[in-house]
């Protein structure tokens, strides 16, 4: 089965694919907020697609003004996004199903930061005010971090952030070293070899790009193994339950590259590649043993990048927090 491409994946292919085929003219002024607007997403994975290009050379920045298509020194073309992006292919393929999905990122990154200072309250109100749109919509984001451990609903119907403190994050990893290598076993049956071969190559891709990769990438390697894996173990409960447990994912995602700098060497390629090629063989007691060695490899690190964040950092203001 093949892979589904994230909106960053498919934005940064689109642009590049117009960029090479001359579609979009050197000189075009690419700005987040516009782009973001013609593709009906959030400015997070629009960020993350232009920095993408720009790590290939294929746009620079402009200063405040965001990036510009071609190399420095090319004059810059002022027209409307609509106008010289309208051959874009992504413009063309099919939207977002779902609306929550279109503000998610941006709403999660926001509650991943917070929740390194404490407990702190979020306005469902304020949240569709913020972003524009209905208290449905708002609802949806708010429900999906609360399936992923991030926020909390009390008696009064009131969201709140769930700290994400030293204690919490080592309890979480208690949680998974006991029980996600149960439910990635009881997934062999499940993911095909084709599947775990094509996982296997995008990691030995990352490995040998390392440091060059994204936090975008990166994260969708931790996805392989910690979600698509998990999703597919034949106890379903078992893999709900583990659900709470990704916001500890979510975390490296929203600090690696940004708030915090990449290790000089990251275990987890090699440590993933380990736990499929043991999938491969069928082999249910080497792949709870790999997949608990690169838990509890991997909890110190995380650790240390929350420390980090709280002791650089301060909570990021927005007028849907209380």
């Amino acid at each position: 089965m093949q892979r589904k491409q994230t909106l960053t994946e498919r934005l940064s292919r689109s642009l590049k694919t117009a960029i090479m085929d001359g579609a979009i003219t050197p000189g075009t002024l690419l700005t987040e907020v516009p782009l973001a607007r013609l593709v009906g997403s959030s400015r997070v994975p629009v960020r993350s697609a232009l920095q993408l290009l720009l790590d290939e050379g294929l746009i620079h920045r402009a200063g405040a003004r965001g990036y510009v298509v071609g190399a420095a020194g090319v004059d810059i073309i002022r027209v409307p996004l609509e106008q010289s992006l309208g051959s874009l292919s992504i413009l063309h393929e099919p939207r977002i199903n779902f609306a929550w999905q279109a503000l998610y990122d941006d709403v999660e990154a926001q509650v991943v930061h917070r929740s390194f200072f404490g407990r702190t309250r979020i306005n469902e109100h304020e949240l569709a005010r913020h972003y524009d749109v209905g208290r449905t919509v708002a609802r949806d984001v708010l429900s999906r971090l609360e399936t992923l451990g991030m926020l909390e609903k009390d008696e009064a119907s009131r969201w709140s952030v769930v700290p994400l403190d030293e204690r919490r994050i080592r309890e979480l990893y208690e949680i998974r070293e006991h029980l996600e290598p149960v439910a990635i076993a009881g997934a062999i049956g499940a993911v095909s070899d084709a599947e775990l071969d094509g996982m296997t190559a995008r990691h030995a891709d990352g490995l040998a790009r390392y440091p060059d990769i994204s936090a975008a990438e990166m994260y969708d390697l931790e996805v392989d193994l910690h979600v698509r894996c998990v999703e597919r173990s034949q106890n379903r409960e078992l893999a709900q339950i583990l659900q709470r447990t990704h916001c500890v994912l979510t975390l490296s995602k929203h600090t690696v590259g940004t708030k915090v700098a990449k290790l000089p060497r990251e275990a987890l390629f090699e440590e993933h590649m380990a736990v499929f090629s043991a999938m491969r063989c069928r082999d249910s007691s080497a792949v709870q043993a790999a997949v608990r060695d690169h838990i509890r490899n991997s909890m110190p690190n995380v650790v240390a990048r929350a420390q980090l964040v709280r002791n650089e950092g301060s909570p990021q203001p927005a007028s849907f927090f209380a």
